[in-house]
């Protein structure tokens, strides 16, 4: 009987075989119909929610947008970025001088945002991506507290407005604003999804085990590195455009904050770095958990927030989902 019943439970397939052999039988149109599902049940919440939870979503929502940009860079390829903040407020000060000096509509200074951030942000960074470990780290660090400093110098006041800031009514509204972040979340999820599927995906995730073999083996690891950089640049510069929407004001302390490096990096190491559903999963947790804390213990929440950081990094280094995949509860998938 005992030989039986461990025969069976040799056989009897793990929860992460079942749900891969689930995943493998449905279509695409059975994919793309959950997905179109979704998300209108995500943009059916502000109709029976209040402004101050649609704005507590939208912060999820932005930041999963946030966390996916670090992860295509520092996620797939290894290199830590922690100037993040900087192509944030980069974006923001671009978006925002887009609109009240120029006139030109939110969706195009979007766009210009995104593009002039992926560019100049590129440009700039190109010439540390020779450097490695905490050497590109502390350059990425360095680089946005210079990008901080400049926008609130005497040479750039008058386009800036120095450390007064500017300050701007959005033409979108906060359910707006959340509807935005919604499309754009998954947008970047998806192109994520692609990519983890590709074999560009293959090629980055070489590069993080070890960059010298993958050279050896024919990946062009500067092109690579420098393709993810402008799309990682790319991401920020849109988010921190939506960022400044939702503050209505922008200044260098504000949108060059360590926040908007920080959280990201913690998302992504929480959920899996170089993973699909880790920026999701980072995202609604550490949100919740910071504005949890923040409602509960208003002066204390952030020495909270960083014995929650030190507790993952301690317990969960590879993160959640390479966790469930070790334990079998989730199919070993590049995709996930």
């Amino acid at each position: 009987m005992a030989t039986e019943s461990s025969s069976e439970s040799k056989s009897d397939p793990s929860i992460g075989a079942r749900i891969d052999n689930r995943l493998d039988s449905f279509s695409v149109v059975h994919r793309l119909l959950g997905l179109v599902a979704l998300v209108a049940l995500l943009l059916a919440l502000p109709q029976v929610l209040n402004d101050y939870h649609v704005q507590v979503l939208f912060i999820v929502f932005l930041f999963i947008v946030l966390g996916y940009g670090w992860n295509i860079l520092s996620g797939f390829t290894g290199y830590i970025n922690f100037g993040y903040a900087g192509f944030v407020g980069l974006g923001a000060y671009v978006t925002v001088i887009s609109v009240v000096d120029f006139g030109i509509p939110w969706y195009a200074a979007l766009v210009i945002a995104g593009i002039s951030t992926a560019i100049i942000g590129t440009l700039i960074s190109a010439p540390i991506l020779r450097l490695d470990g905490a050497y590109f780290a502390i350059a990425m660090l360095s680089l946005a507290t210079a990008g901080q400093l400049a926008m609130s110098s005497d040479y750039l006041t008058p386009i800036t407005r120095g450390g007064s800031g500017i300050s701007f009514f959005p033409a979108l509204s906060y359910t707006e604003q959340y509807y935005l972040a919604v499309v754009l979340a998954v947008g970047v999820g998806y192109a994520t999804y692609r990519l983890a599927k590709s074999p560009r995906g293959l090629r980055l995730l070489a590069i993080r085990e070890d960059e010298l073999l993958a050279s050896a083996l024919g990946v062009k690891t500067t092109r690579e590195k420098l393709t993810m950089m402008l799309v990682h640049a790319g991401i920020a510069g849109i988010g921190g455009g939506l960022l400044a929407f939702n503050l209505s004001y922008v200044d260098p302390s504000t949108v060059f904050g360590l926040r908007y490096t920080e959280l990201p990096i913690v998302m992504v190491l929480f959920g899996t770095a170089g993973s699909v559903l880790g920026p999701i999963i980072g995202g609604i947790t550490f949100i919740f958990i910071s504005e949890a804390l923040w409602a509960s213990f208003p002066t204390l929440h952030q020495f909270f927030f960083g014995i929650a950081i030190m507790l993952v990094v301690m317990f969960m280094p590879r993160g959640l989902i390479e966790r469930l995949k070790d334990r079998g509860y989730l199919p070993r998938r590049r995709s996930l």
